[in-house]
This record gives C-alpha cells, structure tokens and sequence, in this order.
C-alpha cells in the first residue's frame, strides 16, 4: 500500500510538471514576436569616445566620423575602423570626397583611443573610401575587409590583411552586374549555414523598387551567391532612403538594426524576427533608437552601441564617434486570465 501510495503522488507530481511545461510552451507560442522580444535602449549618454580629427596640427580642416565597425584582435585589444576625412575644401563635394579610412585602437571601449596611421589611404588615389567591415575569415586566418570603393563607378570590394594594419585588394568589384550602384554600408556576421552574410542597403533587387537590405552570402570572399532581400520597404522608387544595417541574433531572434537616414538623420530602427531571412517592417517594428549608422560592439563583458555623422550640426557636436552601453528590456509577463474568470464574464 505504501508503495501504491508512493507511485501515486510522483505520478501526481511529474504529471503536475509536465502540464507545468506545456501550458508555458502554450504560452510562449501564444505570444507575438513582438510580445517575445527584448527591447534594446541606451543606457546613460552617448557619450564622444575620441575627437574626429587626427590631430590640432594635421590641417585647418574641420573633420567628421561616418559609418564605421569595431574588431577585438587576438590579443584583446579593439579596433575601430571607418570614414573618417575633413568636410571638403570648395570644388569637393561631402559625399565623393572620402579619401581616408580612419583606423584607432583601444584597450576600454569608452576611451584610451589611440590613432593608428589610415588603414586605407586615397588622397592621391580614388579620394573615396566608403563604409568598412572588417571580420575574421576562419578559413584562410585572414582578415576580411568589405568596403565601398569608387573606381569607374561605385563598388563593393574585399581588401585582405594579416595584422589589421597593411591591406590589400584586387580592385574586383562584388557582383558588379547584379547590384545596384549606391549598394553600401557592409555589416558581415557568420551565418547558421557556415557562410559569412554580407548585410547591405539597395534598391532594385529582383525588380522591386524600395528601400532594401540585402544578404549576400560568401565562403570564401571571391564567389558571391546572388543578393537576396531580407528586408523591404515600399517608400519610394529610385533609391534606398535606409542605411547602414546591423544584425544580431540574441535568444533565439533576430534583431535587425538599421538608420532610416532619409527620414530623420539619426533615427535607427529596430526590427526583429524569428527568421533571419524575412524582417517585416510593416509588422515587427519593435523600436526606434537615437542614432546614425549604429554599431554594436561587446567588448570586456558589456554591450555598446555608437553613432556618427557629418550631418545634424549643431554647436556642441563634434561629428566624433558617440558611445552609450546597450541595454535589453525583457517585457513583462501579461497576467493569464483564470478560468473562473473568463466563465464570470
């Protein structure tokens, strides 16, 4: 009897856990993406990590920070990369005169910049060098810079490097005959499949005329599959009005970050998605931050997020690159409505 009494009340209890378990997974399936998502936020000020100009003496130019990435090297020290050049003397226009590549180094995300000499340099070249990536490419234990280049055209381009501090390339453009001319602003991150996805802003993919990100995806940085759109906006019909996209995957969903410059100039939107083929602006917007070109960066065990820009002149505002530690709000629980309840009413 005591035996029988014993299998009774641990069936009773394993019984209790496993309706326990099912009825969280029938909540958790009853939520939206929405509703499952954490929301990112600031956390503080965005804050100037270093001044924009190489040095007082270097010119009697005024200078700005644009798109730009980060890279932790093998010994732990973080590397900023990106467009970083003096407003344009007269005859030069803000958008075609890009001749240098900025490259800092630091041992604490929030200062302690130190200036490395330009990682590119097109002064007496292209006088443009565009938004970077720099990302490690396990396969060959090489680093891997995707960059917008202007030879006859626009372009993207791969630039290859040992030590993050000599580049190479071939000057061979990415997809030339497939992707719209202004397609820039790379953000890379090693995909589910084992492919690197490069993540850029178009227009005209597969004939549709909107604001676009783009996937390209790559094993080896010199064969690319065909750009596929993961995200889609019908605002207009001759560019992209967005900019500078930025993916992450976190608890199982995908955030995709990116500036709706064509809008509000430092206005970064947030859309999330279980699928990290398909983000649905119409649907899953779940936030808009204050920032232009936002990147993220985790970096000794804290998560941060920048912003830049020539535009948005303003006295106090250096056109450095601003810095504020990234935080993730987790939504509330909605009370479950009993039974009883739902029976009274």
């Amino acid at each position: 009897m005591k035996r029988l009494h014993i299998i009774f009340v641990g069936s009773l209890f394993f019984g209790m856990l496993s309706c326990g378990s099912k009825n969280e997974a029938e909540i958790t399936s009853d939520k939206s993406v929405l509703e499952r998502a954490e929301i990112p936020y600031l956390k503080g000020e965005s804050r100037q990590i270093f001044e924009p100009k190489p040095s007082e003496d270097f010119d009697e130019n005024k200078w700005f920070t644009n798109d730009h990435c980060f890279v932790v090297d093998k010994d732990g020290m973080l590397h900023w990369f990106g467009i970083n050049n003096p407003f344009p003397p007269k005859g030069k226009e803000l958008y075609r005169y890009h001749p240098y590549l900025g490259h800092l180094t630091s041992d604490s995300a929030t200062e302690n910049w130190r200036r490395e000499p330009f990682a590119i340099n097109e002064i007496e070249g292209t006088e443009y060098i565009g938004a970077p990536f720099v990302i490690w490419h396990e396969e060959t234990e090489r680093w891997a810079m995707v960059v917008e280049q202007w030879r006859e055209k626009r372009q993207l381009e791969v630039y290859w490097s040992d030590d993050l501090v000599d580049w190479e390339n071939n000057k061979q453009a990415i997809l030339p005959n497939k992707l719209w001319v202004g397609t820039r602003d790379p953000h890379i991150m090693k995909g589910n499949d084992g492919k690197y996805w490069i993540h850029v802003v178009a227009t005209g993919n597969k004939g549709a005329k909107q604001s676009q990100v783009l996937r390209i995806r790559t094993k080896d940085f010199i064969t690319f599959e065909d750009p596929e759109t993961i995200l889609g906006i019908n605002d207009n019909n001759w560019a992209t009005l967005i900019e500078s996209p930025f993916l992450i995957e976190r608890n199982g969903l995908y955030y995709l970050f990116f500036t709706y410059a064509h809008r509000r100039y430092a206005e970064t939107i947030v859309v999330v998605s279980e699928d990290p083929d398909y983000f649905d602006y119409e649907k899953n917007t779940l936030t808009t931050l204050f920032g232009h070109a936002a990147e993220i960066v985790s970096y000794k065990g804290k998560e941060y997020i920048t912003s830049c820009g020539p535009e948005d002149a303003q006295y106090l505002n250096n056109h450095g690159v601003t810095m504020a530690e990234l935080g993730w709000l987790r939504q509330p629980e909605k009370p479950k409505e009993s039974k009883i309840t739902q029976k009274n009413n």
